[in-house]
């Protein structure tokens, strides 16, 4: 078990990360659920179905501005789960870049004031663990869940 600020601080991002994940997927529900998939068009009607290809879409713009709050937060909740764990940062100063990452592009413009709570709570968290490095904590603030 690291050290007890660093191991704090891990809980708290973990936490941070879940909140992230949550407006993340509040967001892309709200957004798919205003896709209609229309049933009565005719056989080759080119428009009829634009609501729903313009919510499912591999048009980079569209797919970012779509899906980035649940990739960043699957990305961020992954760090504190080891089976699911993709990427390690190689120091806290990489986590603290990170999560300001989170808090600027995957939690701030999203879902209303629980994206900017949970920006703040990331930003904050993020200095928190860039902290920890200059102080010399070596241990990594993720847990291992």
């Amino acid at each position: 078990m690291p050290a007890a600020p660093t191991y704090i601080v891990a809980w708290a991002n973990f936490v941070v990360a879940v909140m992230s994940l949550g407006v993340g997927c509040i967001f892309v529900f709200g957004t798919v659920s205003k896709a209609k998939l229309r049933w009565d068009c005719d056989l080759l009607d080119v428009d009829c179905n634009y609501s729903w290809r313009s919510i499912f879409s591999l048009v980079p713009d569209v797919l970012i501005a779509t899906w980035t709050p649940v990739i960043l937060g699957l990305l961020a909740t992954s760090l504190h789960i080891s089976s699911l764990r993709q990427w390690t940062p190689r120091s806290n100063l990489v986590l603290a870049l990170f999560m300001m990452v989170l808090a600027v592009f995957g939690s701030a413009g999203y879902t209303g004031m629980l994206g900017v709570i949970t920006a703040l709570l990331a930003g904050f968290l993020g200095i928190v663990t860039a902290c920890l490095h200059v102080a010399g904590h070596k241990d990594l603030a993720v847990l291992s869940l």
